[in-house]
């Protein structure tokens, strides 16, 4: 009768040894996964932390553009012209265009370090922005700059200056923006207001060919056309609205004859900058 108790008696003082050993077993396998997971998660948080955003690569203090040696090649470009008069205001566009574009010109035609070149053989020539794109990449530039004038509707009192390098995913975005970020700087120690963000931002040509305009923050990289003096040249380019010709005000600082020699000393200037080389002296 004794034995018979004993056997049942041991069997269940087993089982309760089992079971801290299993319960064991199960906290050790969840710490590892745990700790498994964490060191995932710190390598992801470390992994995202250390990449550079499109932005910074473009416009980080520190960034300058690879230039090699003069005499370089700056193409300009005097948008409209011709028997396109582009806005109308309290003078036309085309008439501040090719009064700066001229005396840029000058500034660069004294310097040795530059190479001027235009994308049409006068300012009176009618050229679409396509044929003088293709005027510009045939010349092969290392820069380019396309000036413009701006305009508003009736009773606006929009003033100021803003420009448009080529836009984020093009080849020659960081070069375009840190450009443009000198133009903007000069045209802003000179007295303008600039419009947006620091003065620079990005046009896109949407399905109903209308334009939309964004801030430089959007660095987003889309599959919508940016002005065609920007996408069709294979060197850094910007576009340059320097004052509003529906402003009085703006027009007589940056839009009359005087005002365009000013913007154009400003301009070479900045190219100078973005070169490396000394201004000649005013």
């Amino acid at each position: 009768m004794a034995n018979r108790h004993a056997a049942p008696h041991r069997k269940r003082k087993s089982k309760r040894k089992e079971r801290p050993l299993l319960g064991t077993a199960l906290v050790l396998c969840f710490c590892t996964l745990a700790f498994v997971f964490a060191g995932f998660l710190w390598q992801e948080a470390l992994r995202t932390s250390t990449q550079v955003p499109e932005r910074q690569t473009g416009s980080d203090d520190d960034f300058r553009p690879q230039v090699g040696d003069p005499p370089y090649r700056v193409a300009i470009d005097a948008g409209h012209g011709g028997s396109d008069p582009g806005a109308r205001g309290v003078v036309e566009e085309k008439d501040v265009t090719a009064a700066t574009a001229s005396a840029l010109l000058q500034w660069l035609e004294q310097d040795s370090n530059y190479i001027p070149l235009q994308t049409r053989e006068s300012f009176d020539v009618t050229a679409t922005p396509a044929e003088r794109a293709a005027a510009a990449r045939a010349q092969a530039p290392q820069l380019l700059l396309s000036v413009h004038a701006n305009s508003a509707a009736n009773g606006s009192t929009a003033a100021g200056f803003e420009c448009y390098p080529s836009v984020p995913g093009r080849t020659w975005h960081a070069e375009s923006f840190y450009f443009a970020r000198l133009l903007a700087s000069g045209m802003q120690a000179a007295g303008a207001s600039l419009r947006g963000r620091g003065g620079v931002r990005y046009i896109y040509y949407l399905e109903n060919d209308q334009k939309q305009l964004v801030e430089s923050t959007h660095t987003e990289v889309r599959a919508e056309r940016s002005f065609t003096l920007l996408e069709d040249v294979d060197c850094p380019a910007v576009l340059a609205e320097q004052c509003f010709v529906t402003s009085a005000e703006d027009v007589e600082r940056f839009g009359s004859e005087e005002g365009c020699r000013k913007v154009a000393r400003i301009y070479y200037e900045a190219v100078c900058a973005y070169f490396g080389t000394q201004p000649l002296p005013e």
